[in-house]
């Protein structure tokens, strides 16, 4: 009987120093919106916001749980060290729970783009505002197995709840 080799659950190597990730993160506020919804590798992009992947573990199908509960306290650690270094420049963030907008989305109401996809993954937000746009990031997974990641967000318009 031949078995899968587990996967190692620490970050992989696109991830980073909190200040590569706000450096990442910065790059994703600029970038123009495109006229479709897009999906690549880097993420999901549409008219008017962007969603991308800052840091991630990797897989976690056989992981062993104490390397589990290790990939998920690291991915704590790494959103509580880009929180911090943002809000330096920022000040600090509006934190915005997602749980309205997934049960929402489960019920098939409208939830605007990109907070239908992004409440599916992460339960809350970090945003600040950006001029005419907002820009957020959250931690989470899509499920059992599944990495543990910190996604980053860039939309026109207002703040989440701000109107």
């Amino acid at each position: 009987m031949t078995t899968e080799p587990t996967r190692d659950p620490r970050p992989d190597p696109s991830g980073g120093p909190p200040a590569v990730l706000a450096a990442r993160l910065d790059a994703l506020r600029v970038r123009p919106f495109p006229e479709r919804t897009e999906h690549t590798a880097a993420g999901t992009s549409g008219p008017g916001f962007h969603v991308a992947r800052l840091w991630a573990t990797g897989p976690l199908w056989d992981a062993d749980p104490a390397d589990a509960a290790a990939a998920r306290e690291s991915c704590v650690e790494e959103l509580a060290a880009l929180v911090a270094v943002v809000s330096l420049r920022r000040g600090d963030p509006v934190v915005h729970e997602l749980d309205e907008a997934l049960e929402r989305s489960a019920m098939g109401l409208p939830v605007p783009p990109p907070l239908a996809l992004l409440a599916g993954l992460v339960p809350r937000l970090y945003a600040w505002p950006d001029g005419r746009r907002w820009f957020a990031v959250g931690a989470g997974r899509a499920g059992d197995g599944q990495p543990h990641q910190i996604l980053a967000a860039a939309v026109d318009g207002p703040l989440p709840g701000s109107g």
